[in-house]
């Protein structure tokens, strides 16, 4: 992947932490902030899907055209129904 090249400013004590993060890790600073970046960015993404998901499912007509297509599934499925 390529990489570009940017200038932050940290407060000292969280640079110190992220070096010796780093350090332990046996990996670079830079290696260590782009990994941590790109997993909060993707926690962040995750997070507004399953929010978009809820509020869609929140809706009582989708949910009952869920609950439908789910039970008319359930009714054309090859598998024997479990009891649980």
């Amino acid at each position: 992947m390529p990489m570009k090249k940017v200038a932050i400013s940290l407060p000292e004590p969280v640079l110190e932490t992220v070096d010796r993060l780093a350090t332990r890790r046996g990996e670079s600073r830079s290696h260590l902030i782009a990994t941590i970046l790109s997993r909060v960015a993707r926690a962040k993404r995750d997070r507004d899907i399953t929010a978009q998901i809820d509020a869609l499912l929140a809706d009582k007509s989708i949910a009952a055209e869920q609950k439908l297509t789910a039970d008319e599934f359930l009714r054309m499925s090859p598998w024997p129904r479990e009891k649980w």
